[in-house]
């Protein structure tokens, strides 16, 4: 998938030099999400089937939570709140016909606090050692990436002084998951005895997307979109994730305004 858009992204700039009247225009970048966005995430997770919950110590006979093994996990429908965006856009384009843009933009990913249920790779539930699934409280956290973006554009004939276009990009994505440390049991809150369980620290995250928008050019230094696109991010660690890192695939259908100066 990214050598086919890298390919198509090449050709498009290829084309566009051979068209004429191009212009260059500078532009500031901002990207709202619509609405909440569900991620499934996987990757080795302590083994909580074994867990026994708020009475697992050593004193009291049972095993602690730091000594499980793992075991492949995925998480369905993890809940992102929030997703925004802000940065540097440029633009190489002709009036009708192809052409290209680069991004340099910041993002916040915004995951509020909640029920995380731990589906094993096979589909079946983590059960406690009494029979009820197992479900983690997770804290809320954030993460916020650096992101490069090559794409490129085609503008149909302007109707009334709009200019319709579509587009294509990739965009290499890097930056930190905050509150993202693994230290104590998930659900016990924060204390001296569990540490305060996914409430502090960050972890390195790096991936990529792949979208796909329709926008339109009025007034000549305004651009809207609708832009839909493919995340997948690699996390070194997250919390109880611990042991390869944590894998997470979203889409997000988002609103942006560019501004050309």
């Amino acid at each position: 998938m990214l050598k086919t858009t890298l390919t198509t992204i090449f050709l498009i700039v290829t084309i566009s030099q051979v068209q004429a009247q191009m212009t260059l225009k500078h532009g500031f970048y901002l990207s709202q999400s619509a609405g909440n966005i569900d991620a499934d995430m996987s990757g080795q997770h302590k083994d909580l089937a074994t867990y026994q919950g708020k009475d697992a110590n050593p004193s009291a006979g049972g095993s602690l939570y730091a000594g499980l093994p793992s075991a492949s996990t995925t998480i369905y429908d993890g809940e992102i709140s929030n997703a925004r965006s802000f940065g540097y856009n440029l633009r190489y384009t002709p009036k009708v016909g192809f052409g290209y843009e680069l991004g340099l933009y910041l993002t916040k990913l915004k995951m509020p606090t909640q029920d995380v249920a731990l589906i094993h790779d096979d589909g079946s539930a983590f059960k406690k050692i009494t029979g009820a699934d197992v479900v983690v409280d997770s804290p809320s956290s954030y993460i916020k990436t650096t992101d490069l973006y090559l794409g490129g554009l085609y503008n149909f004939e302007a109707v009334g002084g709009i200019t319709p276009y579509v587009g294509l990009g990739y965009a290499k994505v890097k930056g930190n998951w905050y509150k993202s440390y693994w230290r104590g049991y998930p659900g016990l809150g924060d204390s001296d005895e569990v540490s305060g369980y996914g409430q502090r620290g960050k972890t390195k995250v790096n991936g990529h997307y792949i979208s796909a928008k329709v926008g339109i050019n009025f007034n000549e230094n305004y651009n809207l979109e609708l832009e839909h696109a493919k995340h997948k991010i690699h996390a070194d660690s997250f919390r109880s994730f611990d042991i390869n890192g944590l894998d997470a695939k979203f889409n997000r259908t988002s609103v942006n305004l560019i501004v050309n100066f």
